[in-house]
C-alpha cells in the first residue's frame, strides 16, 4: 500500500515538471519578446519608440548643460596669444617709430606707446601693439631683431570652451525671448502683460552681456597682443675737456654745498661757544674779585 504511494507521487511530480518545461519553452519561443528586445531592430511599444542608428557619432556636451552641435565642435579652438619683449636698443626714440611701423605692415594698430628719460640722458619706453593672430609669429620675428633681446615671453591661452558655453548661453536665451515676445501678442490683461514684459528685460540684459562678452573674445582671438618693452644700454664715462655751462654749473654747486656745511658747523660748535665763553667771563670776575 505505502509503494503504491510513493509511485502515484513520483508519476504525479514527473508530470507537472514536464509540464512546466513545456511551458517555459513555448515562452523562451515567442517572437513577439525577441523582436522587442532585439537591438537590430526598433523596439515598438504603447509607450513609445525606438530605433537604433548604427555608426552615429555622439557631439560633445557644454558645460552649460546643451548638447553641442557636430559641426560647431569641429570648428578651429579660440586661441588668446599675447607676448611681452624686452629689448636692448642703441636709440629708444627711433626704434619706437619702428615698432609701430610693424605694427602697420601687419595691418595691425598701435595701443598704447610711451618714452621717458632716466639718469644720464638714458631713455626707456613701452610699446603696446595689436596685430592680427595670423601674422603674429612674423611680427615677434621682425621686432626681435630691432635690437638685443633680454627677456621674451609667449602666452596662449584657451577659451574655446568659454566660447561654446557663451554661444549655448546666447542661443538659449534667444529662444526664451522669441517665446516671451510670442506670449505677449496672447496676453489676455494687464498683470499678464506686465509680467511678460519684465521677463522680456531680464532676458534681454542678460542677452545683452552674453553678446558682449562673445565680441570682446573675438577681438582678443583675432588681434594678438605684443608688449615691447626698450631700453638703452649703459653709456661708458669717457674723460673729457671741460665746458664753461659745466663749469658754472659745478661752482655753483660746490659753494652752495660749502655754505651748507659751515652752517650745519657753526650750528654744532655754538653751544661750546656760549658755554666756554661764559666759563671765562665768570672765571675772570673772580680772579679780579680775588686780587681786590
Amino acid at each position: 500500500m505505502k509503494l503504491c504511494v510513493v509511485l502515484s507521487l513520483l508519476i504525479l511530480t514527473g508530470t507537472l515538471l514536464f509540464a512546466g518545461c513545456i511551458g517555459f519553452e513555448g515562452s523562451q519561443s515567442n517572437p513577439k519578446t525577441k523582436e522587442a528586445f532585439s537591438l537590430d531592430s526598433g523596439y515598438v511599444s504603447e509607450e513609445y519608440a525606438y530605433s537604433p542608428s548604427p555608426d552615429v557619432k555622439k557631439a560633445p556636451f557644454s558645460s552649460y548643460g546643451g548638447e553641442i552641435p557636430l559641426e560647431q565642435s569641429l570648428h578651429e579652438q579660440k586661441i588668446i596669444r599675447t607676448a611681452n619683449i624686452q629689448l636692448e636698443v642703441k636709440n629708444v626714440t627711433y626704434s619706437t617709430g619702428e615698432v609701430q611701423e610693424i605694427a602697420k605692415k601687419f595691418d595691425g594698430l598701435v595701443q598704447s606707446s610711451s618714452v621717458q628719460a632716466t639718469s644720464k640722458n638714458r631713455y626707456s619706453g613701452t610699446v603696446t601693439i595689436r596685430i592680427p593672430a595670423e601674422h603674429f609669429d612674423l611680427a615677434i620675428s621682425e621686432i626681435s631683431a630691432i635690437g638685443i633681446i633680454l627677456s621674451s615671453s609667449v602666452n596662449a591661452e584657451d577659451v574655446t570652451e568659454e566660447y561654446v558655453d557663451l554661444q549655448a548661453q546666447r542661443d538659449a536665451l534667444s529662444y526664451q525671448l522669441d517665446q516671451y515676445n510670442r506670449l505677449l501678442t496672447k496676453g489676455q490683461n494687464v498683470s499678464e502683460i506686465l509680467e511678460v514684459q519684465k521677463e522680456i528685460e531680464r532676458v534681454q540684459v542678460e542677452l545683452d552681456r552674453i553678446v558682449g562678452r562673445m565680441k570682446y573674445l573675438d577681438n582678443r582671438i583675432s588681434l594678438s597682443t605684443i608688449t615691447v618693452g626698450l631700453s638703452e644700454p649703459a653709456q661708458l664715462e669717457t674723460p673729457g675737456g671741460y665746458s664753461l655751462p659745466s663749469v658754472i654749473s659745478e661752482g655753483i654747486a660746490g659753494f652752495v654745498n660749502t655754505v651748507v656745511w659751515l652752517f650745519i658747523a657753526i650750528l654744532t660748535i655754538l653751544p661750546l661757544v656760549l658755554v666756554g665763553g661764559a666759563g671765562y667771563v665768570l672765571y675772570k670776575r673772580w680772579k679780579i674779585g680775588k686780587t681786590e
